[in-house]
């Protein structure tokens, strides 16, 4: 029999005795009795109201390995005091904790408890820190409360809401040294490229044509002339990489084959190609084999500077639910926007009979490729003239 039920019978006895008796204390008594109980279930509910969480973190965006000092607060907003408070969230296993009172783990989970004494109108904290060792993204929208009942009884979790979440970006993977492509200063040599396109040094505006960007309009010279006024920008000769990421199925039937720990290495040597590209001041520019909002292919316009490095790599961290597509289509698409002399670095840990026809295709048409094979532990570089061969292919295209 639980508290509740010997609350309710004792009462019951009591009001069977004020109704012999006819005594108003005993009408009062056997009240009391049968308000408790009621009392004990709406304090029950409404105790995630009076209760707030209040979550600070140091830093929201790391590398894998960076410690986050945590601060964790209590605050109880109610007029009745809650001692011996436990607090617990969970967090994915790959994460280290510290100063915590305990750390289970459950489920691939890790389950972190705290435990709170608050006094009434008063708020407690705690100071513990996490270490992800993992790119994605650390989220977490409640926290479980388990407090003393008024009757002793086993208590049950509340939930309480709070929001906090962590970036974590992917771990740069150490590559051999990259041939740069280093070419003669413009102006030595009679080429029909285009030069880039700096957009920190505007040269004049030209009447808009269909395609332009919208950000590119100079408004005021489209206001004097009445019609929209493209801006121009100088020439630069900043090299301009195209990184062509090959995303790999999470677990392929046929093979029988889990294909998680691959991907992670693609996507690091991608991470490393961006710090590369930042620290050389080159425009890069992103394709994945993976689906997203419709489109069979992802892209990130090719840009350069802090702001897009870091655009680059967030959406490589929180690269996970992902459909991959066909690398050969991809290819088959730089075939019709690609220009001849352009850099091609394509991440991959195999390729199929059709990748191969289409980069000797590319390759044929004047465009470099360097291939960044993941398939083991180190990433391997392979210049395509080499990499032919190693996937049975008996005719050698040379990059040149």
């Amino acid at each position: 029999m639980s508290t509740r039920q010997k609350f309710h019978g004792l009462g019951f006895l009591i009001l069977l005795f004020a109704l012999f008796s006819g005594s108003g204390f005993l009408w009062l008594l056997g009240g009391f009795f049968f308000f408790m109980p009621a009392f004990s279930q709406w304090w029950t509910r409404q105790l995630p109201r009076w209760i707030l969480v209040e979550w600070q973190a140091d830093q929201t965006r790391v590398m894998p390995g960076t410690p986050i000092a945590i601060r964790l607060r209590l605050h109880n907003r109610s007029w009745l005091p809650l001692p011996g408070t436990l607090v617990q969230f969970s967090l994915p296993d790959h994460v280290a904790a510290a100063d915590a009172d305990e750390a289970v783990q459950r489920n691939q989970r890790l389950w972190l408890r705290f435990r709170f004494h608050l006094p009434p109108k008063k708020s407690a904290e705690r100071l513990f820190v996490i270490t992800p060792h993992k790119r994605g993204v650390l989220w977490l929208s409640e926290a479980h409360m388990e407090t003393i009942p008024l009757f002793g009884e086993e208590s049950a979790p509340l939930p309480l809401p709070f929001s906090f979440s962590v970036l974590v970006y992917p771990q740069p993977l150490p590559l051999p040294a990259l041939d740069t492509w280093s070419t003669e200063p413009e102006g030595s040599r009679v080429t029909r490229l285009h030069p880039t396109e700096d957009v920190t040094f505007l040269r004049g505006v030209r009447q808009y044509a269909p395609g332009d960007r919208l950000r590119h309009i100079h408004w005021k010279a489209s206001a004097k002339t009445g019609q929209l006024q493209t801006r121009l920008f100088e020439p630069t000769a900043s090299p301009r990489w195209k990184l062509v990421g090959h995303i790999l199925p999470s677990y392929e039937p046929l093979l029988q084959r889990h294909n998680d720990e691959t991907n992670e290495r693609a996507i690091s040597a991608l991470a490393a190609l961006s710090v590369f590209c930042r620290r050389h001041a080159y425009s890069a520019e992103l394709l994945l084999t993976v689906k997203q909002r419709g489109r069979e292919h992802y892209q990130l316009s090719a840009g350069s500077g802090k702001a897009h490095h870091i655009q680059l790599m967030t959406h490589l961290a929180k690269l996970h639910q992902y459909a991959p597509t066909s690398l050969a289509s991809l290819l088959h698409r730089l075939e019709h926007v690609s220009s001849p002399g352009e850099m091609i670095i394509l991440v991959t840990p195999r390729l199929d009979e059709r990748s191969v026809e289409m980069i000797e295709r590319l390759s044929a048409r004047g465009l470099r490729f360097t291939v960044i094979d993941v398939s083991g532990e180190q990433p391997a570089l392979r210049r395509w003239d080499r990499v032919s061969t190693r996937f049975g292919r008996q005719r050698k295209v040379s990059h040149r």
